[in-house]
């Protein structure tokens, strides 16, 4: 948060919903939408919004996703987003198939137990 004297803009999130979406890291199916924005606040107390961004997030591995502007309202609706609604992905992990730590990066096997993670 950043204030000068009474004004102030600050970095805010806030869960919107619990929603279903094929997690491409770990293949789960929860994810929370989260909306991700600043707000311009007056003796801490928030006035008004901008810069809107939208996130899942998945539960289980905590991979993130950006959602498109455009499809907020209908993921909202139908508590689903599907691939064509994602923008870009912000962060992902990848569960390994034998031993199932969580890794995060571009690898060939696993660094736990060797197994082959590209398929």
């Amino acid at each position: 948060m950043f204030f000068i004297g009474i004004f102030g803009v600050g970095n805010r999130s806030k869960k919107l919903a619990d929603i279903k979406f094929k997690c491409t890291g770990c293949m789960g199916e929860r994810f929370s939408l989260m909306e991700l924005y600043k707000s311009f606040d007056i003796f801490f107390i928030p006035v008004f919004k901008f810069k809107k961004e939208y996130l899942i997030v998945c539960e289980k591995c905590k991979s993130m996703y950006k959602l498109k502007s455009g499809s907020i309202d209908r993921v909202l609706e139908t508590q689903r987003a599907e691939y064509e609604d994602v923008e870009r992905i912000v962060f992902e992990t990848h569960t390994c198939p034998k031993c199932g730590a969580k890794i995060v990066g571009d690898y060939s096997f696993c660094p736990y137990c060797g197994e082959s993670l590209k398929k």
